[in-house]
């Protein structure tokens, strides 16, 4: 029983690891924040002409239901006070990005573009639109359409450089500031909005790998919230720049997914290639095409990149000497769940559990 609560304490810290944010630097001073209206046709219309970009994947497992969609529209129809929407413009290139108000905007588009869209029927909203479709209630109560396509909802706007890396940490702590409320946004959830590229493609798409979901036993339909990414993420950067941690994970991650979110296709060939080889020898040497259960993420982590930093050498050994040599590493004292609650992301516990593995894999 102890083991057990054990381990389900480690997991609690791993989850609370990926909502922290280690970014301390003072905001850079070349970004400008101001108030301007923007009406919900406004809005609408930046938003198909692709100058909004909402990005309703990155809040994919935690969108409105249709009752609090529904209640938010007849808060617009009633006239009630509307919390100020957040968006970033680049000046450069005119992209602009929601940072805070994703569910009420996506709420607008659906009541303004779908007509098929039908309303919740509730009892404490305006009975006009109770229950109905956004059709009916352009053709039978178009005054309702045509009072919320001209409500005016108040946007704060933060110009900056999507270019510039400070001005993309000061976005990240912002994201973390404003989703305070409801279902907080998790660390990977930001940057998969944040730091939108070709790296971040590849990362959802290595999470969909057979192998992957095969290996951890994920479920179709289960809600992981981007975990998966993160730990593939996690993966890559300390393969990478192991010896360049400095005890930040947010910021290590931040700065890794900055630096490569538009790489050439030659580095994602790459990436790419190494996961898979990796995924294949820890398949096939260690667990026989078999799921390998519950694994903490600091240990996930450092067998991956254990394994990765030693693949030619293990793929000329037999599948009985790499499971003797998984056995050995997860007897190490760094990767025991007493010493990981310790210090999951310090600058000595995560390099010294890491360069155990890699050591391990590489007899």
């Amino acid at each position: 029983m102890e083991n057990i609560d054990n381990a389900n304490e480690l997991e609690k810290l791993e989850e609370q690891e990926s909502f922290k944010d280690d970014l301390a630097d003072v905001p850079p001073n070349d970004i400008v924040a101001y108030n301007e209206l923007r009406s919900c046709s406004d809005l609408v219309r930046m938003y198909e002409s692709k100058q909004l970009d909402i990005q309703p994947d990155f809040q994919r497992d935690i969108v409105w239901l249709n009752p609090a969609q529904t209640r938010f529209i007849d808060s617009l129809i009633k006239q009630l006070p509307i919390p100020s929407m957040c968006i970033s413009l680049d000046y450069k290139t005119e992209k602009r990005l929601v940072i805070d108000g994703l569910q009420r905007i996506t709420s607008i588009i659906k009541f303004i573009s779908e007509d098929e869209w039908k309303l919740s029927e509730l009892t404490d909203i305006d009975e006009r639109i109770s229950g109905k479709t956004v059709h009916t209630i352009k053709t039978k109560t178009k005054d309702i359409y045509t009072r919320v396509q001209n409500l005016t909802i108040p946007v704060t706007v933060l110009r900056c450089d999507y270019s510039k890396k400070s001005h993309n940490d000061y976005l990240f702590t912002i994201f973390h500031r404003l989703n305070t409320g409801g279902t907080k946004l998790n660390n990977q959830e930001i940057r998969n909005c944040i730091y939108n590229g070709d790296f971040n493609t590849l990362l959802k798409k290595l999470s969909g790998n057979q192998k992957w979901i095969a290996l951890n036993d994920l479920k179709q339909g289960a809600i992981y919230r981007f975990s998966n990414e993160e730990i593939i993420l996690r993966f890559f950067a300390f393969n990478a720049w192991l010896d360049s941690y400095t005890g930040r994970l947010a910021k290590f991650l931040n700065d890794y997914m900055f630096e490569n979110r538009n790489p050439s296709s030659e580095f994602l060939t790459q990436r790419e290639t190494l996961f898979n080889s990796t995924l294949e020898i820890i398949q096939q040497k260690i667990f026989n095409n078999q799921a390998f259960g519950k694994m903490s993420k600091a240990t996930l982590e450092g067998l991956l990149v254990g394994v990765s930093r030693n693949i030619e050498n293990l793929k000329t050994k037999p599948a009985e000497q790499v499971l003797t040599l998984y056995n050995e590493f997860r007897a190490l004292p760094d990767f025991s769940i007493e010493n990981l609650k310790e210090g999951l992301s310090g600058k000595d516990k995560v390099t010294n559990r890491i360069n155990s593995a890699i050591q391990v894999f590489a007899k």
